[in-house]
């Protein structure tokens, strides 16, 4: 089996880019319904969030879909004109598909290097693909390794130290605008885990009124019981904004909710004073225009990158050792692959030419009718020993070829020069 990834994020696309790629639990467990469908022998996962879409995928050495078919196919399912996505796509195959999966889970390749809500994404994801019976025997625990990974990154680094989350990162940004949050009230829009971490991080401040509001009035509920909070209707949109302060918009939707249609005079009805308006939603949710109007502020997810440039450089030693701690995994990853891929194919082959062995042994031996019995045993054992001395060399290539995610490829190269049986 062969892995690749395709995908694209912050740093390859633009946020109107990412948001038009963007699948949502239903959009994904559809398409990875769709995928099992089109090549049943193959695994499939989707990791989106508002960062990153990315593919993984794991198929037979010979099988479908190849890189060229699983672009094809991702811009298929989000309906995507390619030539407005191919430049902005990376894809990645074998030992640098895992590394790259690796980087991800450990939040190396985050906005925000070190936040910690990537490896709960990333876990969401392989339970969906698993619901959707879409993962096996080789996505299945290289999703796991990946975990253990990025726990021992985090353990081992300090990366996760300080301000890293988008939401602490999003509460720097509060900080610069308001002086005292006593008096300011707060307003979330959606009940996703986003927008509460983001909430949550707000709270520490002790806004003087909190708020939230979401489609569902129940989830806005259950949401305001847990973090003291009050639910608005969600009918009042427009008027809660203009009564907040602060709003965090993290909610599931195909269009912006807030437009400067329909808020254009929500800067005189709250008569200039400062409103900073959080967009964490891909598709966005709130309409970049919005920031011309006076006095108020949006920032989107990718505002957050100047954050993430700045603790690059503080953590550059953190993150050197969090590539090497990778790097092992990768390693050890391909090890123990190749322990259980070539196994079967080496016992196989020494079973092969055994056979091989043997039947010659017994058409020659009894010609020998001047030989003694030891003579016999001499002629056995050089015979072993040229059996060994062939088998060396493919063993160790092998295992050679195991650390750079290889052992695969040779091990069915020599199922099909022997004609080895071949496992089903």
């Amino acid at each position: 089996m062969r892995i690749s990834v395709v995908g694209c994020n912050h740093r390859t696309a633009p946020v109107e880019v990412r948001e038009q790629l963007a699948f949502n639990d239903k959009q994904i467990a559809e398409a990875l319904l769709a995928f099992k469908e089109r090549y049943p022998q193959s695994e499939a996962l989707i990791l989106s969030t508002c960062n990153r879409t990315e593919l993984y995928v794991a198929r037979p050495l010979h099988g479908a879909p190849r890189l060229p078919e699983a672009i094809a196919w991702l811009i298929e399912q989000r309906r995507i004109a390619p030539e407005s996505l191919s430049e902005h796509l990376y894809h990645h195959e074998q030992s640098d598909a895992v590394e790259h999966l690796f980087r991800v889970v450990s939040s190396l390749d985050s906005m925000v290097v070190g936040e910690s809500e990537i490896l709960g994404q990333t876990k969401r994801a392989l339970a969906l693909a698993d619901t959707q019976k879409s993962v096996g025997s080789l996505l299945r625990p290289l999703f796991s390794q990946s975990f253990a990974v990025a726990k021992e990154v985090h353990t081992d680094t300090a990366i996760s130290e300080g301000h890293v989350s988008v939401g602490s990162v999003a509460l720097d940004f509060a900080g610069r605008l308001f002086s005292q949050f006593g008096d300011k009230t707060v307003l979330m829009i959606g009940a996703g885990q986003m927008g509460e971490l983001t909430l949550t991080h707000l709270l520490t401040k002790t806004p003087g009124q909190v708020w939230v509001t979401n489609r569902t009035s129940a989830r806005a509920e259950e949401l305001s019981r847990r973090l003291n909070a009050t639910a608005k209707p969600f009918d009042r949109l427009e008027e809660l904004v203009a009564e907040a302060d602060i709003v965090i918009a993290s909610i599931a939707a195909s269009e912006p909710l807030l437009t400067v249609d329909k808020l254009r005079d929500v800067p005189s009805r709250r008569k200039f004073r400062p409103l900073l308006l959080l967009d964490l939603g891909i598709p966005r949710n709130i309409e970049p225009g919005l920031n011309e109007l006076e006095n108020v502020y949006v920032y989107n997810i990718d505002d957050l990158q100047r954050i993430s440039d700045e603790q690059w450089q503080r953590r550059r030693a953190d993150i050197a050792h969090g590539e090497r701690l990778i790097a092992a995994g990768v390693a050890e990853y391909f090890k123990d692959r190749a322990r259980r891929e070539i196994g079967p194919v080496i016992a196989a082959l020494s079973s092969h030419l055994h056979d091989i062995m043997d039947r010659e042994c017994a058409r020659a031996l009894p010609k020998l009718k001047t030989a003694a019995d030891a003579d016999r045993e001499v002629v056995e054992q050089m015979v072993h020993r040229v059996v060994h001395k062939v088998l060396h060399t493919p063993i160790r290539v092998l295992n050679s070829k195991a650390g750079q995610g290889k052992a695969q490829l040779y091990a069915d190269t020599l199922t099909r020069l022997f004609e080895l049986p071949e496992e089903d």
